[in-house]
């Protein structure tokens, strides 16, 4: 395979290191086995990976921003920031409450589509039918709330989870309603819940995030293949046994002086670097998107984490898979 380094600069991947963590997250075991089974992308799969793969779409199909009302948002402060971050399971929104300051501002994120919740909760409770799940010793000035996505008719998996989290930069000390660190989580999830229990709204206007991260395997030799812990990734199983995973995300943009080596591969840039684990290559279709509001304070303006691009990740132990992995990538999700 043709590789040459275009541009070689000190590999500071800090920014890259948190995002892959932020996209992959932790899913016990390896993809489940194909098996018999009506094929899916070419390749017959088990009727669990089928609903697996059922499961993971249905919360593709719930843009986060369509479920994080702005307007209510508002309601709680000046907003300085809202739209759509990490793996395009999430969206994010900047403000500054009315006994607060721009250099403590609060941050509201409705994320959508979790295997299970990251963190430890405390007891469930039923609201609207779907169940909720607080997070059990936050810190103060925190909430985070878990709920529980609508099941997906006739897929015989467990669904999938959601969340809203509040976090006051003043760590307790802004405009936190009578002093109850998760009175505007909880009034956000009553608005998500509705939004939930609405008519299917439209879907993510960002062509990357109505993609299945799975559908690479059209172009590839594999043995399995099954959904991450996120609904934006696919963990697969090469021929031979080695694992791999594609991403799809949106992350800051490469930084064209320093920061991880940009490479090409069969004459198409991509931007490389090695952990102790395994090769990782990205590669960046589609149009900037700027979280920001044309009323942000001009500090908030110029922070690289404001201005994100639809990206591809390819993961696997071998830099040679890796390679070939992200080639097939750029052949389904180059737009």
């Amino acid at each position: 395979m043709n590789r040459s380094a275009t541009v070689v600069s000190p590999l500071v991947a800090a920014v890259f290191t948190v995002l892959l963590v932020s996209c992959s997250g932790v899913v016990a075991g390896v993809p489940s086995v194909a098996g018999d089974g009506e094929p899916i992308y070419g390749l017959p799969v088990s009727e669990h990976t089928r609903a697996e793969l059922a499961v993971a779409a249905a919360a593709r199909d719930l843009a986060p921003c369509g479920l994080l009302d702005r307007d209510l948002v508002a309601s709680f402060g000046q907003v300085t920031a809202y739209g759509p971050v990490g793996d395009l399971s999430t969206c994010h929104a900047e403000l500054v409450p009315a006994r607060g300051t721009p250099a403590n501002p609060v941050w509201v994120e409705v994320t959508v589509g979790e295997r299970e919740p990251t963190e430890r909760t405390g007891a469930g409770e039923a609201t609207s039918g779907i169940e909720v799940r607080p997070t059990a010793g936050a810190l103060p000035g925190t909430c985070t709330l878990y709920f529980s996505l609508p099941p997906v008719p006739d897929a015989a998996a467990p669904g999938r989870w959601g969340h809203v989290s509040y976090l006051d930069g003043a760590g307790g000390t802004g405009d936190s309603a009578a002093g109850d660190d998760c009175a505007e989580a909880r009034t956000v999830l009553g608005s998500v819940v509705g939004r939930l229990a609405a008519p299917a709204s439209a879907p993510s206007d960002i062509p990357l995030a109505q993609q299945d991260p799975c559908r690479v395997v059209e172009k590839l030799s594999v043995e399995t293949f099954t959904p991450g812990s996120r609904p934006y990734e696919c963990l697969l199983t090469l021929r031979g046994g080695a694992e791999a995973s594609v991403q799809l995300a949106l992350s800051p943009e490469p930084s064209q002086a320093g920061g991880p080596e940009t490479v090409e591969l069969d004459g198409t840039p991509f931007t490389y670097f090695r952990d102790a684990i395994e090769c990782h290559y990205y590669f960046y279709p589609g149009t900037v998107f700027d979280t920001n509001l044309p009323s942000s304070p001009v500090s908030e303006r110029d922070k690289i984490g404001n201005r994100l691009t639809a990206s591809v990740a390819a993961s696997a132990p071998s830099c040679d898979d890796a390679e070939t992995l992200v080639l097939a990538a750029t052949e389904v999700f180059d737009y």
